[in-house]
């Protein structure tokens, strides 16, 4: 079994060996979860400034490894992938910790066979997660402001029949699946949740929204997706910066095909993977 490796700061380490201090966790202040696709980190400035602005919600000092539109960090994460030979497509954790008064990193990765976003061949089941509806707040259109509820969801998922289940709020309106943009399509026309109404921020949002136009499609962020927009659409697909876009087939009684998001999952790989 190969050796992985994970840096620490700079440094170096056989991940199977490495052991942390216990008060490691409590110095992490986030993961950033990206996704490389052969030598390219498609939605670096994406994620860049989502960093920039977790580090400014916690008030954290600036970190100059994010300088120059994040040369410095770009360029360890390109070496721990080459360490570690993972040129085809890999899943890179970056965790930023907080070290006495200056800010830290750790990189760890793991391998993908891939080497481009690929479209699910099985469609995914989706249903109404109605126990705990998400409200707008400073941080729920972030991640780690989602995660509290996003780990109910897949707790409950696990006990439902569902690939996936849509989170609402207190309005009844729908925002997302767990870590994933939910996007309604019909006709030439595409509704996808605004962030002022809670929805989660995703680094892939501008590269879907460039696709759709590019695809003749007009997007629209909107505050009230319901449940009858679902069941009155042509099509429905998530997306997110990791796996790209998935289509959904089944939602309540409601059945889809794919033919149109085919051809968005085309020119997405186009526009992303140069």
């Amino acid at each position: 079994m190969r050796t992985n490796f994970l840096l620490n700061n700079g440094q170096f380490e056989q991940a199977n060996e490495k052991v942390f201090p216990f008060d490691f966790l409590e110095n992490v202040l986030f993961c950033e979860q990206i996704r490389s696709v052969r030598n390219l980190l498609p939605f670096w400035s994406e994620h860049l400034q989502l960093i920039e602005l977790k580090l400014r919600l916690l008030g954290a000092n600036p970190a100059p490894f994010l300088q120059n539109n994040g040369k410095e960090l770009k360029r360890q994460i390109e070496r721990t992938l080459t360490k570690n030979k993972f040129f085809k497509s890999s899943h890179i954790k970056l965790y930023l910790t907080r070290e006495n008064e200056t800010i830290g990193y750790v990189i760890q990765a793991n391998p993908i066979e891939s080497t481009s976003f690929a479209l699910n061949t099985v469609g995914l089941s989706v249903n109404i997660f109605e126990k705990a509806p998400k409200d707008f707040s400073l941080l729920s259109s972030l991640d780690f402001g989602s995660m509290p509820i996003w780990k109910i969801v897949e707790a409950e998922k696990l006990k439902a029949s569902y690939d996936e289940l849509l989170l609402i709020n207190s309005k009844q309106a729908i925002l997302e699946t767990p870590g994933k943009n939910i996007y309604v399509v019909r006709e030439n026309q595409v509704l996808t949740p605004s962030p002022t109404c809670g929805a989660y921020i995703d680094p892939v949002q501008s590269a879907i929204a460039k696709t759709l136009k590019i695809s003749g499609m007009e997007l629209t962020a909107t505050e009230d997706l319901r449940e009858e927009y679902l069941l009155k659409a042509d099509e429905v697909f998530v997306a997110n910066s990791l796996n790209g876009i998935q289509w959904i087939k089944a939602f309540k009684q409601k059945r889809y095909f794919n033919k149109k998001v085919k051809v968005i999952q085309q020119e997405f790989n186009r526009l992303v993977l140069v």
